[in-house]
This record gives C-alpha cells, sequence and structure tokens, in this order.
C-alpha cells in the first residue's frame, strides 16, 4: 500500500483550515484582535457571525475594547485580495477630492469610498461600540493617522472612563497646532478609576503641557515618546500619583537650538513607587542631573548618558534588581561621573550591564568597581576586548554570585581571560560562534569555577565546532552538568 505523504496538499488544507477549530477557540482568538476588525469577521459565514457575540459572553470579564485607525494610514493593507493589485487614496472628480481606489489586474480600477466617509465611518463605529457597553474595564485607542480631533478623543476617553475604566493605552498624533489647547480638558488626568495608564501623545514634536492631575488609585504609569515640560513632569504628574508603583518613561528632554548647551535637571520624587523604566533620550548629548527620591525601589532599568555630578539617589538599600545601558556624552565629559550610577548598585541582588556600560566601566578604571555584597546574578555583554577584561574585577568583587550570565564571548581575545577562584553555580553563555577566544575562555571557566553545577551554552557554529566544544567540556568536567542548545 502506498503511504501517504505528511506534507501532501489535502493533509495541509486541513491544517490549515481554521474553520476545523472549536467556536470557543475562535472566539478567544478573536478578543486579541482589534475590536473592529474582529467585528468585520461577521460577514465571513452564517457560523462567523455568532462568534463575536459569543466572545462577548465568554470573555465577558474582560471588558476590552481595541481600536486602531492604521486602516486610515494603510488602507491597502485591509481591501487586497486576487484580483486587486494596490490599494491607494486618489483625487478624482472636478472637485479632486480624494477616494479610496483600488487597482485591480487588466486595468480596472474600483472607488471604495471618498477619504472623509472612511474617517467618518471609523468615529461612528466607536462611538457605538463605547455607547453599546455599560462597563469597560480595558480601552486601547491607537490613533496614529492624524486625522482624527483631540475632541473627538477626549469624548471617548470620558464615555469609558463614565464607564468604570480601569486601563487605558492612549496613542495619538494630532493634526493641529490647534488642538494642543485641548489636553487641558482631557479627563485621563482626574480619574479617580483608572488603576493602569499608558500614554503616547505626539503634537508636531510640541511639549505637551498637563493639565490638573489627580489620580488617586494609578498603580502603573508608562509614557512614551512624549515631550512633557520637565517641571510639570517632576511637579505636577507625579506628585498627582500618590499610591504609584511602576513608572516607565521614556524622556525627551527639550529640544534645543543648535549650538546651545543646557543641563537637564529631572527630579522623580515618589514614596510608593517600586519599579522604574527610565529611558532617557537627549538630543544634546549632555549629562543630566537625575535625582531620585524613591525610598521603595526595588526594580531600575535605566539607559541613557553617565550622570551628572550633582546627581542624587535615595533608593541604595532597598533596590534588589537593575538593568543598566549607560554611554559617555559627547560635551561637557569633566561634569559627568561615570562611576555614580554603578556605585548606586552596590547593594542589588541582580544586576544587567550592556555592552556600552560595559566600555564605561572599562574607561572609568576597574579599580572605581564598588563591592556588590548581595549580588547573586550577573549578565553581562560586551561586543568590544577590552569590555572583557572588566569581568574579572566584577567576579572578585562579587563575593555572593551564584549565577553569572555572558553574551558576546567571542570578542574575547584568543587566550582568554584569566579569573580567580569562583563560586558561581551557574553559567549561560549566549551567541557561541566557535571562536578560539571562545574555546579558551570555556575552559577556564571549568577550571576555575570549582562550585559550577550548570553550563548552558547557545551555539550559532556549525557542526564541527559544536562537536569541538562537547568533547572539550565533558573531558575537563564530569560533575558538571552541560546543557547546549
Amino acid at each position: 500500500m502506498k503511504a501517504k505523504k505528511v506534507g501532501s496538499s489535502s493533509w495541509s488544507r486541513d491544517a490549515m483550515n481554521i474553520n476545523t477549530l472549536p467556536d470557543e477557540i475562535l472566539a478567544q482568538i478573536l478578543s486579541f484582535l482589534p475590536t473592529k476588525r474582529a467585528v468585520s469577521t461577521c460577514i465571513l459565514s452564517k457560523r462567523w457571525r455568532n462568534l463575536f457575540p459569543l466572545m462577548n459572553l465568554l470573555f465577558a470579564s474582560q471588558n476590552h475594547l481595541y481600536f486602531d485607525d492604521s486602516e486610515l494610514l494603510h488602507p491597502e493593507n485591509h481591501y487586497l485580495d486576487d484580483s486587486v493589485i494596490m490599494t491607494k487614496y486618489t483625487r478624482l472628480g472636478e472637485g479632486r477630492e480624494l477616494y479610496l481606489v483600488c487597482y485591480c489586474k487588466g486595468g480596472k480600477r474600483k472607488v471604495i469610498s471618498e477619504k472623509n466617509d472612511v474617517h467618518r465611518g471609523f468615529g461612528d463605529f466607536v462611538d457605538k461600540a463605547l455607547s453599546g457597553r455599560m462597563t469597560i474595564k480595558k480601552l486601547t485607542l491607537k490613533l496614529l493617522s492624524g486625522s482624527i480631533s483631540v475632541a473627538l478623543i477626549n469624548k471617548w476617553t470620558r464615555i469609558a472612563l463614565d464607564r468604570g475604566l480601569v486601563d487605558l493605552d492612549l496613542r495619538i498624533r494630532t493634526g493641529s497646532f490647534k488642538e494642543k489647547a485641548h489636553h487641558s480638558s482631557n479627563a485621563v488626568f482626574t480619574s479617580k478609576t483608572l488603576v493602569k495608564l499608558t500614554l503616547g501623545i505626539e503634537v508636531h514634536r510640541m511639549r505637551v503641557r498637563l493639565p490638573k492631575v489627580f489620580l488617586p488609585v494609578l498603580k502603573s504609569l508608562f509614557l512614551h515618546g512624549i515631550l512633557f515640560r520637565c517641571h510639570d513632569l517632576c511637579f505636577k504628574l507625579l506628585p498627582g500619583c500618590p499610591t504609584l508603583e511602576e513608572l516607565s518613561l521614556e524622556y525627551y528632554p527639550q529640544r534645543l537650538r543648535m549650538f546651545v548647551q543646557h543641563v537637564t535637571e529631572l527630579s522623580i520624587s515618589n514614596n510608593t513607587l517600586k519599579r522604574l523604566t527610565l529611558h532617557y533620550n537627549s538630543c544634546c548629548d549632555i549629562s543630566p542631573v537625575m535625582k531620585f527620591n524613591t525610598p521603595s525601589l526595588v526594580y531600575l532599568d535605566f539607559s541613557g548618558l553617565a550622570l551628572h555630578y550633582k546627581s542624587l539617589a535615595c533608593f541604595l538599600d532597598s533596590l534588589v534588581e537593575a538593568k543598566l545601558d549607560v554611554d559617555m556624552p559627547r560635551y561637557y565629559i569633566h561634569l559627568s561621573r561615570p562611576s555614580m550610577i554603578i556605585n548606586w548598585m552596590s547593594n542589588v541582588k541582580n544586576l544587567s550591564l550592556s555592552s556600552t556600560s560595559v566600555k564605561l566601566i572599562h574607561s572609568s578604571g576597574t579599580e572605581l568597581i564598588p563591592y556588590f555584597v548581595n549580588l547573586v546574578k550577573l549578565s553581562l555583554e560586551s561586543n568590544t576586548t577590552q569590555g572583557w577584561q572588566v569581568l574579572p574585577s566584577l567576579l572578585n568583587k562579587s563575593p555572593k554570585l551564584e549565577t553569572l550570565v555572558l553574551k558576546g564571548l567571542h570578542c574575547v581575545r584568543n587566550e582568554g581571560v584569566h579569573i580567580d577562584p569562583s563560586q558561581v553555580k551557574v553559567l549561560e553563555m549566549y551567541g557561541f560562534r566557535g571562536s578560539g577566544g571562545e574555546f579558551s575562555q570555556s575552559k577556564r571557566f571549568l577550571r576555575q569555577m570549582q562550585s559550577l553545577q550548570v553550563m548552558k551554552v547557545e551555539i550559532d557554529a556549525d557542526y564541527n565546532k559544536r562537536l569541538q566544544l562537547i568533547t572539550d567540556l565533558f573531558a575537563l568536567s564530569s560533575k558538571c552538568q552541560i546543557q547546549l542548545f
């Protein structure tokens, strides 16, 4: 009897047919789609007509509405089929109005609708969807086309807030300088129900002026690429969040005129804050003055320039985990203190250092590395030979270290880096390419880490180098569990 091939076309059709899935699974898939896209599946067939109501029934506790106006920006992604070559907005008629047009095979052209009708249709849909819900717990508005007015966005958020909104994700780009004033009327900043707030607001690269802020139950705040005035951020927004526990901030200082240098002072003060992710993006390449009055902070993820010598921190005893991606400024280097933020980390249990951070430590001098008295896990990456010369000092000054995670060992010299005996129990190496330095360093680790129990290696090399590594490592240790993947 002739065996049926596993890759046969009939098997593939059955396996890839989404209609073979149970209704409950399909309803769950719909729950991850933007609301408008989920509703649009109702036209596919009789069965699909009932799936959106089923989604609302099964996942009613989520009460999540998700609206994305990307089809206004990229209509070609929403109307393409086998007969359509291209879809775009085209000016037609005597009035040269913009219409959405599908260009089909054979030179045919199909006019879908006027551009303004598309925008109105999207707005009408959001209106109806919001008004039809008694309770809304989570609302996501990704409105990046610039065609939706801030006044209309404020209306939608107010409707959701009146229905008990707890989680708001608002990403908008406004299309007019005049619309800036409408931000002050937004009820988002005085909500008594919001627990999580994500904002990404772009107003023609202008800074957003904050209205009065009081968010009494807000726990998590995520700010993406917003040009806030420093005073508003430090002395209006943060003080208005008395129960805040998590802050993620992508901060862009005021854009200055060319050749005008200015030191920015950013003060983050909050007694309840536990987790802080701060990405400081400066167009001036000048060290910022950072002042942290966050005595409850346990997690810090900082990326930006080495800090100004006037910077201060009040979290030295509470911090448990830190991730650093720190680089040197190009201007006024004498004002920066590269080792300052490293010294702040001396009590952490878990520390991650990027390649630029390691380079900064090396250039500052390894003698300035503090003792990490509580450090249990260290993750380190370096893309330079000099950067790996920092590793021995870090190991020697981390007496409690148990887990070491390394990436970029292909940059180590062929003879490897000498390390003293260490009590590390778990060693993880990522991106092993099979260079001479990597082989030498791997052997050194096995010889010097007397307590090593597990060695994990992610290999990005051919079969011969993989076989050589297995042979070399197993020849050196019979006690250590070696895992290659």
